[in-house]
């Protein structure tokens, strides 16, 4: 989830509580929004991104050390608080940001050091204006409102809770109808994934997986499905890479971080181009095209190979 609707959450929270100091808002608020500190492992490279970003501080026992670090480094400030309060304090509102990125496309490792697995409920888009929205509204009016302030809080603080609930219905509802539709068309396919996109839950995207290739199609749950513009993707196959070139670490990296691999080869300054990427970070939304350029696309991996296959280098 983005930083703001982090940050948001953590006042939203903070004025649930009794206490409604400048410094007590301040801790929240950073205490929601401390997961996001893994963002500075880009400073050692795109491999140690992809490993550690919505890793250990984005893990159940992460948020354990996070939540005393942040009580220990606000008692040097104010030693009045309570060691104990603060840090359940803390730890709440790290869980609720672990929540607010597990409901993501994205995938977050909350059970490391014991499984690096990215466990995703994908019900809500990265960014959701609906969301934000509420937040950013139910913050202000909590604030101007002293009388009815926690009440406000906590109807907001219960939406952020109760929204994604909302969209997991929606996002069940639109999978049953693709299953339908598609059950019935002449070609076969191995599954198919509803994901949210841009205006989620209005918007969504279908991921058609067959036996080579994926079929991307844009889902409005007011229009057919079959209306739609289709986009077809061949399969990657990253486990062949990894065996074609042993000596890139990043190759399986990669493998381990993608859920749809898929493909593109073209020809580049002399040199064949493998460009591989994730259909969950493409959309089919007709409004952001942008997306579906190949050299647009987040998150891809480059391979080159000369004329007699051999490999040459890979960019990401």
């Amino acid at each position: 989830m983005d930083p703001l609707t982090h940050a948001l959450s953590g006042m939203a929270g903070s004025l649930c509580q009794p206490s409604h100091t400048k410094r007590h808002h301040l801790f929240c608020m950073i205490a929601a929004s401390l997961p996001d500190i893994d963002n500075l492992a880009f400073l050692f490279g795109e491999e140690a991104y992809l490993l550690h970003h919505r890793g250990f501080c984005h893990s159940f026992v992460g948020g354990f050390f996070l939540a005393a670090i942040l009580v220990w480094v606000a008692r040097l400030f104010d030693n009045t608080l309570k060691w104990r309060n603060y840090f359940f304090v803390a730890y709440a509102f790290i869980g609720l940001h672990l929540f607010l990125d597990v409901i993501t496309s994205y995938g977050t490792q909350i059970f490391l050091p014991f499984s690096n697995v990215r466990y995703s409920i994908p019900c809500v888009f990265i960014i959701d204006f609906l969301l934000t929205g509420v937040l950013v509204a139910g913050v202000i009016w909590a604030c101007f409102h002293i009388k009815y302030r926690q009440l406000i809080a906590s109807i907001t603080l219960g939406f952020i809770l109760i929204y994604p609930g909302f969209c997991k219905t929606i996002q069940y509802i639109q999978l049953e109808r693709s299953k339908t539709v598609f059950s019935q068309g002449t070609e076969s396919f191995t599954s198919i994934t509803v994901l949210p996109a841009f205006f989620a839950p209005l918007y969504w995207k279908i991921i058609i997986e067959k036996e080579n290739s994926y079929e991307l199609r844009h889902l409005s749950i007011l229009a057919d499905v079959m209306l739609s513009q289709a986009y077809i993707y061949t399969k990657a196959d990253l486990k062949q890479m990894i065996r074609w070139v042993p000596q890139v670490r990043f190759i399986k990296t990669f493998d381990w971080f993608v859920d749809f691999p898929a493909e593109r080869r073209q020809k580049i300054d002399q040199m064949h181009c493998i460009s591989i990427f994730d259909l969950k970070f493409i959309s089919a939304h007709p409004w952001i095209e942008r997306l579906r350029d190949v050299e647009r696309m987040p998150f891809q991996l480059h391979l080159f190979f000369n004329d007699h296959h051999q490999f040459v280098n890979y960019r990401f």
